[in-house]
């Protein structure tokens, strides 16, 4: 009976770690899409020096790259190649709050929490992106828009 109940502990540690190793690998949002961060090792740098911000932008269901991409962090845009990849380099500031968004019609957008980039020669951000499956919403005419407004503001 012990033998069970040992065999029983260990297969619930087994799967418990195997669930824990797939919530860290993609950071989930709350669009259907996700990221992964992976991080360089910790070198001792001067504040002269960059760091070097990679990746890859994917279709989550797909898994295939999406080219014309458009990464977003502060006031820097940079553009995904044909094969999803982009690359930049930026500054080593001790306490900079780094994050980014990647951004492509007709998928959701996905934005990242703060990554701690300080001292660390390469910083690998992989973005997993959801299709928007919501409805198109085109306006006709601005006459017709002041009528449906004009309705809206009516309405008791």
């Amino acid at each position: 009976m012990k033998k069970y109940k040992f065999i029983i502990v260990i297969s619930c540690l087994f799967i418990l770690a195997g669930c824990s190793c797939i919530k860290r690998k993609m950071m989930p949002t709350n669009n259907k899409g996700g990221y992964i961060v992976k991080l360089g090792k910790h070198e001792i740098k001067t504040e002269n020096e960059s760091v070097t911000v990679r990746g890859h932008v994917y279709d989550v269901k797909t898994n295939k790259p999406l080219n014309n991409a458009t990464l977003i962090t502060g006031c820097f845009k940079f553009q995904t190649t044909s094969e999803g990849e982009y690359s930049f380099r930026t500054r080593n500031l001790k306490g900079d709050a780094f994050f980014m968004i990647a951004v492509v019609y007709p998928h959701r957008a996905v934005e990242t929490d703060y990554v701690d980039i300080y001292n660390r020669k390469e910083v690998i951000i992989d973005f997993y992106l959801a299709m928007d499956e919501r409805p198109i919403i085109e306006c006709e005419g601005v006459e017709t828009l002041k009528r449906m407004q004009n309705e809206l503001n009516n309405l008791k």
